[in-house]
Formats: C-alpha cells, structure tokens, sequence
C-alpha cells in the first residue's frame, strides 16, 4: 500500500510533516503504554506533529507456546517492527531496548533513549514473600536463562519452569497453583501500575539485569529521514549513556545466543558505576563483577570485563569431552567470493562445525581490457623494476606472460604466493604481514628511487600501496586487473540460519563482502546480534566498524588455515553461546 509523501518541503528547509507519523508497536497492554508515552513526549517536544499508532505482531507474539530459543532467540520481539520501518508502513518502533539486537539493519538506528523505569528484576509470588522465604523446592517461573540461573545461584532447590505470555498473562499465573513464584521486570509491573504485586526487588549486585532493562528505545530511519530528528530530541543523555554501555558490554561478546549475560550502568557525574553478570548455559558457573569507570574511559572498560569473564569463563565453556574442539557444533557463514567461501567454508567442517559458503561477491575481468594487456607488454618488454600482485585474483592473467629477471614481484601471502607458483611464477618478496600494511613495509626497505612499479589491483581496492611507493621516490602504474561485483541474493538455507539464530561466527574477507551481506539481508542483518564476527585484516575491520559491525576476531592472513585459526582461539575463551532472549 503506497503512503503520501512524510514532508511538504525539501530537505534544506525545516520538515512540514503533512501527515501523521505512524508509531509502530507490538499489540500488548504494556508495548501500547510505552508507545502511547512516545507519543506524548513527541506531541510534547512538537507540538505542530501529529502521530497515530500501527500495531506490529512479530513471530514471538504470534508464537506463544514454543519457547523464544525455538522461535529465533536473535530479535524475535523486535526485527518485525525493524521490517516495517524499512518498507517505510511506520516511521517510528517503540522497543523495550533489552528486545534491541546490537547489530541493526542499515538505514535504521536507535534514535533516542527517552525514557528508563526501574531496572531490576522483581519477584511476584502468590505467598507474599521474598525469594529467600519461598517454601522448599519452589516452583518458579522464567523464560529467561538469565533470570533461571542467578535464582539457582540463589536457591539451589528451586524447579525453573519455562514460562512465556505478556505480562498480564505471566501474573495470573503466578496467582495460580503451578507457580511459588515468577520473576518479572520491575519496570513492566510499574508502568502498568501493579508494582503492588511485587514481594521484592532484587538488587542488581545479585540479580543482574538484562542489558537495557527497563529503558525504552525508540527506532526510525536515519537521517535525512526527518522522524530522525524528531525523535533525536528526545533522547536522555544519561540513559542513552548508561544504556549503551551495558549494550556494548553485550556486544563485545561474539559467541552464540544464548549465554546468560547481564549488565547494568549507573552514570554519577564522571564516572559510571558498572555491574557485569555471565554464566555457563547450565549455571554451574556464574560470575558476577562491580567495577567504576570514569566516563571518559567507560566504553574501553566495559569491554575489557567483557573479555575478563569470557576468558575466565571459557574453559568451561569446550566441554570435558572435546577439550580441543572449541568449534564443534558451531555454524559458520563465509562470505567473499565464491571460490574463497567455499574453501574457507569446508576448512570449519574437519572441527566438528558447519561451514555455510554465501558468496558476496563474483569476480569479472577487468573494465578497461586494452589498458591491462598494455601494461603487460610494458612488462614484458623489461619496463617495471617491480609487480606489486595484491590478490590471487590478478595471477590468471599473468598465466603465460613473460616476466623478465630484471622484474621482481612482491605479492600479499601465502594464498597469492601458492597461485603464483602455480601459474609457474615465483615471488621475491612475500612480506611476513599478509595485509597492504605488510607490502608497504616490505617497500619501505628497498630503495625505489627511479624505478617503475606496476601494481595489479582490483576495482576496489584502496590506495595505500600505491600511495606508499610514489612516497618513496618510484612511478606507478595502477591498473585494474579485475572487478568486484555483487551479488544480491544469499542462500536460502544461509539466510534461514541466520534468521532463526543459528549462526555463531560469520567470515568476511574485504569491506565490499560485508557491505553487501548487509545489503542482502536488510532486516535480517539484526539476527547476527550476538555472534562472532571475523575480519580479515585490519583494513576490513575498520571498515566492518564504519558500517556498524563488532569485531570479535582479525585473521592474521585470508588463508583458510588462518580464519580457522582466529575462530578457535576466540571460542576456546569465549562462552559458546550469548545473549539470551529475555
């Protein structure tokens, strides 16, 4: 259904909204208070916008019976509202943040952090007392892995049942005789005016909540989208501080899905006071840290203690019977060309994983064809004192040239050496650092004054080779030895892993392999939340970091040997699963 036009004026002036903003939520009493006080806020801040409600049912209200680690785990509240957001039929999602998944799809971010109830864990329970005083071996309710292991922590004879429904439904239950007890969110019972009902508040130093308990999100299309700037203005810097800090602490996991892991950050002036929780998926281990950061230095210190407690927790985490196997079980995506992802794809399965190839990208020969057999004659011909060969992919063309002794060739790795070799080429220089870094380093210790340098380079490549040699005193010719096309579908069975949560690590080889994954999955890109994700090479991963990625892991080389390498490191001291829906 086609919707009129969000503004009445061009983006250099003022947005006149000309209709009113649709505010996407779910359908329960509790999702309809917290968008109806979005709502408000915004009428508050401005007054000319109005604004109506469009209630969103994603797969975790439609599904009541299966548990939230059947349906998905990943986003399971959330990526329904995020879907409609990026077909343009809201222009607002009001979420309960711990519902948010760290990795959101392009064009869509949290806007503002307006508004934070209370952010403990509260217990209900139909014999009016605490935790503590529930009788012997009590029943309690939670669908929460999280909540289910710090009550065991707490009482050891407690049955944990799993308990599911909105929370009008989860408290005539804990009245019923099924239940001693059920943990519920502070913040839900007291927006909705039942804070009566609780029977105790659980401190956060030992019942750590979820990571943005109790604080309201609120979703739009980024700017120039004008909801963007809207919503901006709603945002509470302290919550949004607080908030993030315990998201990033959630962030630095990259493991799984569903570790119990809680967080929570108290802003007082400079510094932050922050409690960090994780746990074995059994509970027989539960750890639990306070620590206070100045402001400044918060960010850098949250992830720290995340790394802290995976390490200390991760031994635990491979299992006495396959102590050298930290990858058995595990799914992984490699993404990249198809060649490289196949490859690198099957070099997961001899670690008891399964290794999915979703190309990204196809190789094409070059766009200026007359300009690249040039070249090659000029280098035949004796005219270049070094080839610069940055990729395998440029070997097949060198198949049958000749190259004269005069003619050194400096290549990026092991990888583009083996192809060379193959091609019935032999490197001079193979630097000890496979990335440009490596070359360029390797350059810096020949003296270039004077000499001609041909550098084989695809159509996407960056410039800091070529930059790095001209600085040295040589002339280059950069040519285009090949490109780099996307491709825009992905694999049924990739995607359907990646939407239900199966994914535990995903591979990319360049920015252009994550840029277009992003692209592929849109609204699904938020179901990576929680999984590790590994770059290869420093360059993909400040690239992964502008596009909105966590790195967990930076492969020393793009041999497949490598990633496998930087995979098993990280899981042998990282939990095998995180976050769990809560």
């Amino acid at each position: 259904m086609s919707r009129s036009p969000l503004t009445s004026q061009p983006a250099s002036t003022s947005p006149v909204i000309v209709r009113p903003l649709v505010i996407g939520t779910r359908g329960s009493a509790l999702a309809l208070w917290q968008a109806s006080t979005v709502r408000d806020l915004l009428a508050a801040a401005h007054p000319g916008v109005s604004s109506e409600l469009g209630i969103i049912k994603p797969e975790g209200d439609r599904d009541k019976t299966s548990s939230l680690l059947a349906i998905g785990g990943r986003g399971v509240f959330a990526s329904a509202l995020q879907e409609a957001l990026l077909a343009r039929s809201i222009d607002i999602a009001v979420h309960s943040t711990k519902d948010v998944p760290t990795i959101e799809p392009a064009g869509l971010a949290i806007a503002a952090f307006p508004q934070r109830e209370d952010p403990r864990d509260a217990v209900v329970s139909r014999h009016g007392v605490r935790l503590a005083d529930l009788p012997p071996s009590p029943v309690i309710g939670t669908s929460s892995r999280r909540r289910a292991v710090q009550v065991l922590s707490l009482r050891p004879d407690a049955r944990i049942v799993d308990l599911r429904g909105n929370i009008d439904t989860r408290l005539r239950k804990a009245e019923s005789g099924d239940y001693d007890a059920v943990i519920l969110a502070a913040a839900g019972l007291t927006r909705m005016r039942w804070q009566d009902r609780i029977t105790e508040y659980l401190p956060v130093e030992a019942f750590v909540p979820s990571p943005g308990q109790g604080a309201l999100a609120v979703e739009t299309r980024v700017a120039p989208d004008p909801s963007w700037s809207l919503v901006a203005a709603l945002d509470d810097p302290a919550i949004s501080l607080a908030v993030s800090l315990e998201r990033a602490f959630l962030r630095a996991m990259g493991g799984g899905c569903t570790t119990p892991l809680g967080a929570n950050a108290v802003v007082k002036g400079d510094s932050v006071r922050f409690v960090g929780m994780m746990a074995t998926t059994d509970g027989e281990r539960l750890l639990r840290e306070i620590e206070t950061f100045p402001v400044a230095e918060a960010v850098a210190g949250v992830e720290r203690m995340a790394h802290r407690m995976m390490t200390d927790l991760g031994p635990a985490w491979t299992g006495a019977e396959l102590p050298d196997r930290p990858l058995a079980g595990k799914v992984a995506i490699v993404t990249g060309t198809a060649e490289f992802a196949t490859r690198t794809a099957a070099a997961f399965v001899p670690e008891g994983a399964n290794g999915l190839s979703v190309p990204t990208l196809e190789i094409q020969p070059s766009s200026d064809p007359d300009g690249l057999a040039a070249a090659l004659d000029r280098l035949a011909e004796g005219h270049f004192q070094w080839l610069v060969v940055t990729s395998r992919q440029s070997v097949p063309i060198l198949a049958g040239s000749t190259i004269p002794d005069v003619t050194g060739i400096i290549t990026v790795g092991v990888a583009t050496e083996r192809a060379l070799l193959d091609a019935g080429l032999r490197a001079t220089i193979v630097p000890e650092i496979e990335t440009s870094d490596g070359v360029v380093a390797a350059l810096a210790n020949l003296d270039l004054t004077g000499d001609n340098v041909l550098c084989l380079l695809g159509d996407r490549a960056g410039s800091t080779i070529v930059d790095a040699a001209v600085a040295l005193g040589a002339t280059v010719d950069r040519v285009e030895s090949y490109r780099t096309v996307a491709i825009d579908a992905i694999p049924a069975d990739a995607r359907a892993a990646i939407r239900q949560g199966r994914v535990d690590l995903a591979v990319f080889p360049s920015p252009s392999s994550a840029e277009t994954l992003i692209r592929q999955l849109g609204a699904d890109l938020a179901a990576l939340s929680g999984a590790c994700l590994v770059a290869i090479g420093p360059v993909t991963a400040r690239a992964m970091e502008d596009l909105g990625l966590p790195v967990h892991v930076i492969a020393a080389s793009p041999s497949p040997e490598a990633v496998v390498a930087g995979c098993r490191d990280w899981f042998a001291a990282t939990p095998q699963e995180t976050h769990d829906p809560d």
